[in-house]
């Protein structure tokens, strides 16, 4: 029995559950060891870290029984910096002195069942003192339940509220337990965080973790021992984690570890007192920040006199900036922000009074207290503005600077409105704009804290905007709607509501721009209240009456809330049935660029518009860009979780041609989190007003009020709202508006008579034109900007971890400026006197800006700061000393400098990373180590295998540099190295480019040194030491250069500048005449002395000058065995020669005596000699005479131009003889081209011919004729049942087609090879071909221009040197522009000592189907060749157009850099939807065919070497002109204009015509009905609807035939009547009876007016009104208005606004049911007996029972129909769709009660009545 007692005693001993919350005892003293560190930095060990440790003895005892005491004992605080694991802390003296001060007094905290409550402290501690004891204090807190031992929580600590796991395991026998704990830091319900500069980002709440950049988490273990007095903790050890990872790479990141360890080393049996001293509550154990701006975390100041350390940091700074900015200027200027924070505005003012007259420290000192963002700097700089202090430019900036950058709470909001409405800024309306839009933004930082935004806060915005309504002030509403976008608050849709039509009554008399402003106003508001906001302009969206820019402004806003795919859909049903294709084309093109965004934000939008898209016509993707549309650019890279989207939203308005409103807009996506960083829009109203003619008083002519009358008769007309013209541009950062500015027409006006108007009438212009003449000199400094992005979270230790950003920008000038004026300008001078001056202008301009960012990790406090910083620095900066001469009236620019006489550094980048402790112990040591150190570890995957041998004679064997061992890879000499050394991977890279005739060379230095060998990550790379830099040095020459001129010469004098170069160096006068030592010396100039050479057979000589003809070039052509060339090289028939110049032999011409023409290289160039004073005979005589045999003719023979799938195309083509681009013509059609055939030229080429091409199908195989082949070709195509490609089509030229080849006497050979190649080409798009005309002119078309032109344009670039020796460069250009076959042409020299080295281009325009051009350079331009060429012609049985592009010899670099290129074709194809195929194409040759298939569409087709790349029905952004083309000769000369005219037949092609032929109606938009006009009515065709009413035009059938037609015109001061009678066309001007035959009826009043005859009718030219064309004669109709009567018309021919759908707009603005009812709208009715119309609007009750849901009905129309008058019958009647509203069969109501009000009823229903259109009035009674 005892036993089994004593065993259930030990089994309730066992069971027995201890309590684990830990306690502590009253009457005892716990003594614990603590330790907390901190380390910042890679985890690689090796690299450099910063961190601290904070060791101490913790004291703690029990007051009662919540109340506990705690003492810090022997506390110890070193310092960390340096090279981890291996060197040692440091101890901080000092710092621990001054800290333990405060740590070492009680500290007083509530603690109950392991929690703690709230702390006390005394009064004076610090809060990082306080801090420093949470983190000691949460070691303690443990929440423990007794029923689980595996739990989650949502626990308290040092950083928030925060998901926490317990793992609880207890040691019963020991009785012990230990507690594990983790914290998941990413996942807290109440986070401690503090941001400041990121208000404008959005984070992503639904984003996963993995796209987060920082990421941390806790652990802690704890050891617990249960003893008699409770459960007591022995032990406590936590470690925390944060890392970083920029680039969001898994292994890439940087990381803060902090780690705590609490040991229980003592227990005491004491009692203990409460302290003496009072204490004070600080809160619980979450982490506190301070309530006042955090000290900067790169720097660490003392603040204790701020005024004395102001004073001197000015001092310094201005001292050490004097000439240029110094290197430590970003860094100064940040600590006079810093100090300007935590001075008062007391200090601030004794400050300012010490310097507000010194020019330098003023701006230095305002910049300061600007960007300092505290309240006494604001209330400092409205006392200044108050007492108007502030010069115009320094209130607009530091007024802007300070509201955005200012600290937002309640105090400096109430000073910031207090500002704002100031009566000082009312007095400048860019300051007001300025301070209003500061204001809102402020009040956005502040209300996107608080849970409710205070209405006091609001209240300026709100009072501005109901004012400015009461008013109707239009330029304060705009501000008052822009502010209140800005602030973005959901307490302002009201305000904004009254100026939206559809929620306020009076909103719709407000202009367009206002109601898009108050749209525009809602978009910050939708990223608070997105439901609301989608709910107010969804209304707007769906309501068809609002103008399109409104609609299309909420579709903008409602898809930038973030819309559920229900609003999505229900918008794309909206689409479905719109009307106005403005809106539709916007809203589907915004639809599918959402739809491509890949932002993980916007999935859910991108997805829901993937679905709408779908839903809706593809035949929106094909809507021209006359309809507004959204672009799409930017991309998101998934894998860095970085990217951009960008919009542009093109907004075109019904009133313009082109975009009325411009929007471009970027958001950036980083790690989740997007912000809008930059909008630009552009709104453009009216533009056009401003540009035409505006001074014409059309409201004053007579026929307006007739107009206005006319209107008035008809049912609901009402003119167009009046439109202030007005450009208007803004500005947003991070989605907050900066500026704005609206141009107006006033101050167009304004502008224009500043130009024109004497200066002596504007005194500032005065004053800056005497400030000009006086000289300026002086030096300007300006800080540019001052930014700062923080993100700070407490950490375990109880220290803020912060990951920061600075940036700052700086802004250096020095100039001095003289200026001389020649004549000088008097005091009432006009600034267009200045074109007619001549200036000369001495400058030494020094201008720089410097860029500093400083990227931050690590512990900053006031006390001390620990940290990873990454510094970059940028400075560029361009001196420049020069003097020039500008002559506007003789055309004349010189331009001098000095070489390069020092090594300058024009711009320099710097970037590294650093390990940095700094502590207010000592404030002017910085312990400052490069992250990656000197000494980091070899790499051993780097090293080399080094011999015994080799090490053993290492010691003695020089070093030789890595540029010695490396090859070169370029051939100027960079020297590049890389090192895998201690240092990690180390890149070294020099790169000069030298330019030794102007003594100068600019190189390029690159250095880096980076960790990319202990991880390969981008931020591994960034981590290091990274240097680049450009300078400028002077270059070793032979002589030393004084100046470096640069002269510009054009017009009549461009040649004498020419002759004054060549004088230089000329020592001895020539016999020669003036003329012929000008042109001797301009050839030898450009080096074309060899270039042009005499062609004729005589060899003639005048007076010792080389008569110069054609230049012809082959670069891999010899001289033949023989004298015998082809006749393509002799002959006339020049344009056929590309089929045989790409041979290997050409002719070399002779004189009579058989001498032949001397070349310099055979082996490079063959003379195809021409004289151009020789007639065609005679030459046809010498190419006879000098033709080659049939052997050396199929030599010669070269293949067609470059679609051959037999033939071999050669590499090396010839010029043309036209311009020196190959002749081939490209268009030649098929091989029937060229019928004859040679007998040694149908050999078939090599099968393996390096050009050889795959045969297409339609292709012959037989070697009969060309026709035959053709024949059967075409036969065997006929039988194929499928289509062919559209790269298979052959291009047909149409020079060739009009210029037929005509075989030449003599040139059998080449005729034969020419036959032989096109035959056996099947698929060959090209081959040569001539002209009569090109034969007969062949002697005189290749000519160098200079021989009868003088040049247009002289450029020359030289250094004046002190030996007298020329070097330097020209450029001549010259022009035949009006000519038959206009031509350019440009020759580049080098005119340094004996070079040859030339470049020469040549242009032409052959025909209006043909132009090429070429480009040589080298030794006398015979090196290197690129040729081109332009033919138009069809393809595919449509116009078309080819460029051919030629390459027979290019520089290796060229066609490296091309290869390079060229290999991204293929995939660039495949994106953008292009098909590819592989073909052998010619290897030196590409093509590109367009051929327009309809006027909106085009094939494309690219032949390029080894591949071909195609596409069909390409959509081309506008429509273009498809019409039969003029043949060339029909062409009057200059053939320029046809090319010149182009743009303006496209742009011609694009304005709206109107015409009316017999019953056959097309209106300005293309529509075309049928229409009968009723007899004897007017029908109002086309009107003038702005309210300008300038024209009226009417049609009504003539009185003789219903077939012919009268029309009357009313515009101006005139009233023209065009009218048929007797067979012939009378004209009526103003009642008067004009003889219409060879009339030129000119009216020259305000505005122009002509009438002349044209064809068999009239034509009327009227532009100022509107009317660019009328033409009338009697039974056709046309009328062309100009563009910018867009949208502003109506009648008949309606709006030109591009909108099909609302084509048959009657007058009141409804849309007709058909073209009856619409034509009949428009019908000018006459009163009874007053005229010949009988005709009057009638509402007609529907003669039958309507049974309508279920009962009886008799309906009413809701809109009238013709009928006869009273007294009249109808004799003609037409039927009419007609709408109904009806009522009950019972119904009161009558016909006659309610037709006033019918028109506004409900249309129930839809039925056809009779209309009548002709009437007969026998019993119409009319009163005498």
């Amino acid at each position: 029995m005892r036993g089994i007692i004593l065993a259930l005693a030990f089994t309730l001993v066992g069971s027995e559950k201890y309590d684990p919350e830990p306690n502590f005892s009253s009457s005892k003293i716990y003594l614990y060891n603590y330790e907390g560190l901190i380390l910042n930095g890679l985890p690689e060990p090796g690299l450099a870290r910063a961190g601290l440790r904070l060791s101490c003895k913790v004291e703690i005892s029990v007051l009662s029984q919540r109340n506990h005491l705690l003492k810090i004992r022997s506390p110890q605080l070193e310092e960390y910096n340096g090279i981890w694991p291996r060197d040692p802390f440091i101890r901080a003296s000092k710092l621990t002195q001054m800290i333990a001060s405060y740590l070492t007094k009680p500290f007083k905290f509530e603690y109950s069942n392991g929690r703690v409550g709230n702390i006390y402290a005394p009064e004076d501690t610090p809060i990082a003192c306080i801090n420093l004891m949470r983190g000691v204090l949460n070691m303690f807190q443990i929440t423990t339940k007794k029923s689980q031992n595996a739990y989650d929580l949502q626990e308290a600590g040092i950083g928030g509220v925060c998901l926490t796991r317990y793992v609880i395991q207890e040691d019963r026998r020991n009785n012990r337990v230990s507690i594990t704990k983790t914290k998941d830091l990413n996942n807290c319900q109440d986070k401690v965080v503090k941001d400041i500069g990121m208000t404008y980002i959005r984070p992503c709440p639904s984003c996963p973790l993995k796209e987060k950049i920082v990421k941390g988490t806790a652990a802690f273990t704890y050891k617990l021992k249960y003893a008699d007095s409770g459960t007591l903790i022995t032990e406590a050890v936590s470690q925390q984690v944060y890392q970083i990872s920029p680039f969001n790479e898994p292994t890439g990141v940087a990381v803060t570890e902090a780690r705590q360890e609490l040991t229980l080393v003592e227990v005491k049996n004491e009692h203990v007192s409460p302290p003496e001293i009072q204490l004070q509550n600080f809160g619980g154990l979450p982490y506190r920040f301070s309530p006042l701006l955090l000290q900067m975390p790169i720097q660490l100041i003392k603040t204790k006199n701020p005024e004395q350390r102001i004073v001197e940091t000015l001092q310094q700074v201005i001292q050490d900036n004097q000439q240029e900015l110094h290197g430590d200027a970003p860094y100064k200027f940040l600590e006079l922000i810093q100090l300007c924070r935590v001075a008062s505005p007391d200090t601030l003012e004794s400050v300012f009074k010490q310097f507000s007259d010194k020019f330098h420290h003023r701006i230095w000192l305002l910049s300061g207290i600007t960007m300092a963002g505290t309240i006494d700097s604001l209330k400092f700089l409205k006392l200044r503005i108050r007492n108007d202090d502030f010069k115009y430019i320094e209130a607009l900036l530091t007024v802007s600077f300070a509201l955005h950058l200012t600290k937002a709470d309640g105090h400096t909001i109430a000073v910031a409105a207090d500002l704002v409405t100031s009566s000082r800024l009312e007095r400048i309306p860019m300051l007001r704009q300025i301070a209003y839009l500061g204001y809102a933004s402020m009040v956005n930082r502040y209300c996107s804290l608080a849970s409710s935004c205070p209405s006091e806060a609001l209240q300026p915005l709100h009072d501005l905007a109901a004012e400015a309504a009461s008013k109707g002030n239009e330029d304060d509403i705009v501000l008052a709607l822009k502010a209140i976008g800005n602030a973005g608050e959901p307490a302002s849709i009201k305000r904004i509501l009254k100026f939206l039509p559809v929620f306020s009554s009076g909103a719709s008399n407000f202009p367009v721009h206002i109601q898009v402003e108050a749209v525009m106003a809602l978009r910050q508001i939708g990223l608070k209240d997105s439901r609301k906001v989608q709910d107010i302009l969804l209304q707007i969206f769906v309501d068809h009456s609002l103008p399109p820019e409104v609609r299309m402004m909420a579709c903008v806003v409602i898809f930038e809330t973030g819309p559920a795919l229900p609003l999505v859909i229900t918008m794309a049903n909206v689409i479905l049935k719109e009307t106005n294709m403005q809106v539709a084309s916007f809203v589907y093109s915004h639809m599918k660029a959402l739809s491509r965004i890949g932002f993980p934000r916007f999935y859910n939008v991108s997805a829901a518009c993937n679905i709408a898209i779908k839903l809706l016509s593809p035949r929106l993707d094909r809507l021209s860009y006359r309809y507004s549309k959204v672009i799409p650019l930017g991309g998101y890279y998934s894998s860095y979780q970085a990217g951009a989207f960008g919009k542009i939203f093109l907004m075109n308005s019904p009133r313009t041609m082109f975009p009325s409103a411009l929007i471009s807009s970027w958001i950036v996506n980083y790690a989740g989190a997007a912000t809008s960083l930059l909008e630009v829009g552009v709104r453009a109203e009216g533009l056009t007003d401003i540009i035409r003619k505006q001074n014409i008083p059309f409201a004053e002519y007579s026929t307006y009020r007739k107009i206005k009358e006319i209107g008035k008769t008809l049912l609901g007309w009402r003119e167009l709202p009046s439109e202030n013209p007005v450009l208007s541009a803004y500005l947003k950062l991070f989605g907050q508006e900066l500026a704005f500015a609206d141009i107006n027409k006033d101050l167009v006006q304004q502008a224009m008579k500043l130009v024109t108007g004497p200066a002596d009438r504007h005194t500032w212009l005065k004053r800056v034109i005497h400030q000009i003449q006086n000289g300026i000199a002086g030096r300007w400094v300006q800080p540019l900007y001052s930014g700062e992005f923080r993100h700070i979270v407490p950490i375990t230790v109880g220290l803020p971890l912060e990951y920061s950003l600075y940036t700052t920008a700086l802004a250096h000038a020095t100039a001095r400026v003289d200026v001389k004026l020649s004549p000088s300008l008097s005091g009432d001078f006009r600034p267009s006197q200045l074109y007619e001056s001549s200036l000369q202008l001495r400058a030494d301009i020094s201008p720089s800006i410097y860029f500093n960012s400083v990227a931050m990790m690590g512990i900053n406090t006031e006390y001390f700061q620990s940290s990873i910083e990454i510094h970059t620095k940028l400075r560029v900066q361009a001196p420049l000393k020069f003097d020039a001469k500008i002559d506007m009236k003789e055309k004349s620019f010189k331009f001098g400098t000095t070489p390069c006489q020092q090594e300058t550094e024009i711009a320099m980048g710097r970037h590294k990373a650093f390990a940095v402790s700094r502590n207010i112990g000592e404030p002017g040591t910085v312990k400052k180590i490069p992250v990656l150190p000197e000494g980091t570890g070899s790499n051993i995957l780097k090293e080399h295998f080094k011999s015994s041998e080799r090490t053993s004679r290492e010691g003695a064997v020089t070093q030789r540099e890595a540029s010695d061992i490396l090859p070169k890879k370029y051939s100027y000499g960079p020297e590049q190295e890389l090192h895998h050394s201690a240092e990690g991977k180390t890149y070294t890279q020099a790169i000069c480019v030298k330019v030794t005739r102007f003594g100068c060379q600019a190189c390029f230095y690159r250095r880096a040194r980076d960790a990319s060998v202990l991880k390969n990550t981008y931020f591994h790379r960034l981590i290091g030491e990274h240097e680049a830099k450009i300078v400028l040095k002077p270059a070793p020459t032979d002589a030393a250069i004084d100046k470096i001129q640069l002269e510009i010469q054009g017009g009549s004098r461009a040649a004498s500048k020419i002759i004054q170069v060549v004088t230089l160096e000329s020592e001895e006068e020539d016999d020669s005449s003036p003329d012929d030592v000008v042109q001797m010396k301009l050839k030898k100039i450009l080096g074309i002395e060899n270039v042009f050479k005499v062609g004729n057979r005589t060899q003639r000589h005048k007076k010792g000058k080389t008569q110069m003809t054609e230049f012809r070039v082959e670069p891999n052509a010899k001289y033949p065995s023989s004298s015998s060339s082809s006749s393509a090289d002799t002959s006339s028939s020049s344009s056929s020669s590309s089929s045989s110049s790409s041979s290997p032999s050409s002719s070399s011409s002779s004189s009579p005596s058989g001498q032949k023409v001397k070349n310099q290289d055979a082996k490079d160039k063959t003379l195809e000699p021409r004289n151009r004073d020789e007639s065609s005979s005679s030459s046809s005589k010498s190419s006879s005479k000098s033709s080659s045999s049939s052997g050396d003719s199929s030599k010669s023979s070269s293949s067609s131009s470059g679609d051959s799938s037999d033939s071999s195309s050669s590499s090396h083509s010839s010029s043309s003889s036209d311009s020196g681009s190959s002749s081939s013509d490209s268009g030649s059609s098929d091989s029937t081209s060229s019928s004859s055939s040679s007998s040694s030229g149908n050999k078939a080429p090599r099968p393996g011919s390096r050009h050889q091409l795959v045969r297409e199908p339609n292709s012959s195989n037989s070697s009969s004729s060309s026709s035959s082949s053709s024949s059967s070709s075409d036969s065997e195509y006929s039988n194929r049942q499928r289509t062919p490609e559209i790269y298979q089509y052959r291009f047909k030229s149409a020079h060739t087609q009009e210029y037929p080849r005509k075989k030449v006497p003599g040139s059998s050979s080449a005729s034969s090879s020419s036959s032989s190649s096109s035959s056996t080409s099947s698929s060959s798009s090209s081959s040569s071909s001539s002209s009569s005309e090109d034969t007969n002119r062949a002697g005189s078309r290749p000519k160098f221009l200079g021989d009868s032109k003088a040049p247009d344009l002289a450029v020359i670039l030289r250094a004046f040197r002190n030996d007298r020796k020329l070097a330097g460069f020209q450029l001549v250009l010259y022009t035949d522009l009006y000519s038959t076959r206009p031509r350019i042409q440009v020759f580049v020299s080098n005119i340094t000592g004996s070079s040859r080295w030339k470049i020469c281009a040549d242009a032409s325009i052959i025909n209006a189907h043909k132009a090429a051009g070429y480009l040589k350079w080298g030794r006398d331009c015979q090196d290197y060749r690129i040729s081109s060429e332009f033919v138009t012609g069809r393809f595919a049985d449509h116009p078309a157009m080819q460029v051919k592009l030629e390459w027979p010899k290019v520089p290796s670099r060229v066609k490296s850099v091309a290869s390079w290129f060229y290999t991204f074709i293929p995939g660039a194809a495949y994106i953008l939807g292009y098909s590819e195929i592989q073909q052998k194409n010619p290897s030196q040759q590409a093509k590109l065919i367009v051929a327009l298939t309809s006027p909106r569409t085009c094939d494309f087709v690219a032949k390029l070497p080894e591949l071909t790349i195609y596409n069909r029905a390409f959509r081309l952004p506008l429509s273009l002109p498809v019409g039969p083309s003029l043949p060339a000769s029909a062409l009057q000369p200059p053939i320029w204009n046809f090319f010149s005219e182009a743009p303006s037949a496209v742009l011609e092609h694009l304005k709206a015509h109107c015409s009316v032929s017999q019953d056959k109606i097309t209106t300005f938009n293309e529509v075309q009905f049928n229409y009968s006009l009723p007899t004897n009515c007017y029908h109002i065709l086309a009107q003038d609807c702005s309210p300008e009413l300038k024209f009226l035009v009417m049609m009504k059938n003539a009185e003789e035939s219903a077939d012919l037609k009268a029309i009357n015109i009313k515009l101006g001061s005139h009233e023209i009547d065009m009218y048929p009678a007797n067979g012939l066309l009378n004209l009526m001007v103003n009642g008067v009876e004009t003889p219409v035959e060879n009339i030129t009826y000119t009216s020259d009043f305000d505005a122009s007016l002509m009438i002349s005859s044209e064809k068999k009718g009239l034509s009327l030219v009227a532009p100022d009104y509107g009317i660019d064309k009328l033409y009338f004669d009697g039974r056709t109709f046309k009328v062309q208005v100009a563009f910018w009567m867009a949208g502003k018309t109506c009648g008949i021919c309606g709006k030109y606004d591009a909108e099909n759908k609302q084509e048959f707009q009657m007058p009141s603005g409804y849309v007709a049911k058909d073209a009856v009812s619409f034509g009949q709208s428009w019908i000018l009715s006459e009163k009874p007996c007053a005229g010949a119309c009988k005709l009057q609007r009638s509402l007609v009750k529907l003669e039958k029972t309507i049974r309508l849901e279920g009962e009886d009905s008799k309906c009413y129309p809701v809109e009238p129909v013709l009928r006869c008058m009273k007294g009249c019958s109808a004799t003609e009647t037409t039927p009419v769709t007609v709408g109904f509203h009806c009522l009950p069969a019972d119904s009161a109501a009558s016909l006659v009660e309610g037709q006033m009000k019918l028109d506004q009823k409900s249309e129930d229903i839809q039925d056809t009545v009779e209309a009548h259109t002709a009437c007969s009035c026998e019993e119409l009674q009319c009163i005498a």
